[in-house]
């Protein structure tokens, strides 16, 4: 068995470095050995970088921070260092189909330039990907060796599973091996850590929590099977090697990273309190892994697109939706037009109101436009296309056109593309004819027409009846029939469409 999985990776490995064929140069693997001094602030990272060249490139540009000094180690005679704006550009005498970069880097980081707080400290080690604090490739996935060096007493986190872990003298070695592709390195370690793993459900599961936290152990451990095996019915496989919880001081509330979640121990204990479980960050494994890139709004619109999976799985589950989606939804509604942001210019900073509060109503819409059946078949095809590789907005929209079978033009034009929540009024009315009832709905629009798939809820005796209906752009009405007398014509009537309309033309009463 071993000599088969042996193979698997070999084929895997492969794969990664023949992917060249969609870029200039493919990254077949990371190497990172990191050096924390504890004691006078620094960090100190060799990063060794396998590259396949197949265009014979000369130059190679990574991310960096400016706060480290970077130098080219031994195996690189020749090479030459530059410095330029976000990182540096590594310049090599001979143009080869195999490339081998050897990058030492040293500095006092300070602080995190996204979250408030230190990235080393006497009792953690925070090097968060953003920072940039090894060179990094925002758009090149690969596999990645991760060895850190501490102090015995110190837990760690990186990429992947522990593959040894050594004390001598007072020197613990751990290394971490990743071997499927990925993108965007966190390596984190602390001495407050309390571990416990276990496999549950067919998952390898492993948490790292604070004395404070740890009470939540056992929920996470009940919890998280039934969570990650939805999403990879949903998506199609568990991308990484294990899944790990944890618990960090001084970021805002929680984050997704390379196989694992983390939560601040304040918003842990709130989360865990009111749900029991994590879906947000737990989804985002898959979609804030998969689009990174260095591109305008890169992973911005896509953490926004995969909320809507955590809310597929509320539904799938019969339990609420998270405050958090509903407020941001509801502060986005309070947004003027000239407010919002079109896709192609999400930042980091863009208000949470946009990134949360449009783009997972904005999959909402393409569900029902495109039918269940072929949503599903969506998401489950674009993860298997576009596995360990980023994808853009157009080849997201092809996936779905091509899994639904029809254009999604008007998805583009008229949902993603337009700026401001559509403002409609909503009418309907019910004729008695033979026994049945007809109801004709109608849509008025507000500026732009679109085309509008809905639910309409229909109230009777007996309940609330739920029918799919699709409004056309020229404001035409559509007719209904049941069998039943309706009580109550009510559009939209879980409030999940990206529709501003006034309580009082939501129901019409017959």
């Amino acid at each position: 068995m071993r000599f088969a999985w042996k193979w698997v990776w070999a084929v895997l490995l492969l794969f990664c470095c023949h992917a060249a064929a969609q870029a200039d140069y493919s990254i077949c693997n990371y190497n990172l050995h990191v050096e924390p001094d504890f004691l006078h602030g620094t960090v100190r990272v060799r990063t060794t970088i396998e590259i396949d060249n197949p265009f014979l490139l000369t130059a190679f540009e990574f991310g960096l921070d400016s706060v480290y000094k970077v130098s080219l180690g031994n195996g690189n005679p020749g090479s030459q260092v530059k410095l330029v704006e976000g990182g540096i550009r590594v310049e090599v005498p001979h143009a080869n189909r195999t490339v081998r970069l050897e990058l030492l880097s040293e500095g006092s980081p300070g602080k995190s330039t996204n979250e408030e707080r230190s990235v080393i400290d006497p009792d953690s080690l925070f090097l968060l990907w953003s920072d940039r604090w090894y060179p990094i490739d925002f758009d090149h996935w690969a596999p990645v060796t991760t060895t850190i060096v501490l102090p015995n007493g110190f837990l760690a986190i990186a990429a992947g599973r522990i593959r040894s872990n050594d004390l001598v003298g007072n020197q613990r070695t751990i290394v971490f091996v990743e071997r499927n592709p990925t993108v965007a390195f966190s390596v984190f370690a602390d001495r407050r850590w309390i571990e416990e793993e276990h496999t549950v459900g067919g998952f390898r599961i492993r948490t790292l929590l604070y004395p404070e936290s740890r009470q939540w152990a056992s929920t996470i451990f009940a919890t998280s099977p039934d969570v990650l095996n939805f999403f990879t019915q949903l998506h199609g496989g568990y991308w990484f090697e294990q899944y790990s919880f944890i618990s960090i001081q001084g970021i805002y509330a929680r984050r997704s990273f390379n196989g694992f979640v983390g939560y601040s121990p304040a918003y842990l204990d709130k989360e865990m309190s009111r749900t029991g479980y994590d879906a947000h960050e737990t989804s985002l494994l898959w979609w804030d892994g998969t689009t990174r890139g260095s591109g305008p709004g890169s992973w911005q619109w896509t953490e926004g697109l995969g909320d809507y999976v955590e809310i597929m799985y509320e539904e799938a589950r019969g339990k609420p939706l998270a405050p958090n989606v509903v407020r941001f939804r509801d502060e986005y509604f309070a947004l003027s037009a000239d407010q919002d942001i079109p896709y192609t210019e999400l930042q980091g900073n863009t208000p949470q109101a946009i990134i949360h509060g449009k783009y997972p109503w904005l999959m909402y819409v393409l569900r029902l436009g495109v039918g269940e059946e072929s949503f599903r078949r969506g998401i489950r095809n674009l993860f298997q296309q576009y596995q360990h590789r980023t994808f853009t907005m157009s080849e997201f929209i092809a996936t779905f056109e091509r899994a639904s079978g029809s254009s999604l033009a008007w998805w583009k034009a008229g949902w993603l593309e337009q700026k401001g929540a559509l403002v409609a009024s909503f009418d309907s009315q019910v004729v008695s004819d033979r026994g049945s009832y007809r109801i004709r709905v109608r849509l008025t629009q507000r500026g732009i027409a679109r085309r509008v798939p809905a639910e309409i809820g229909i109230r009777t005796a007996s309940g609330i009846q739920k029918r799919q209906v699709v409004f056309p752009e020229d404001g035409a009405p559509v007719e209904l029939e049941t069998a039943d007398q309706p009580l109550e014509v009510v559009f939209d009537p879980d409030h999940l469409l990206p529709v501003r309309t006034a309580a009082e033309e939501k129901t019409v009463h017959p």
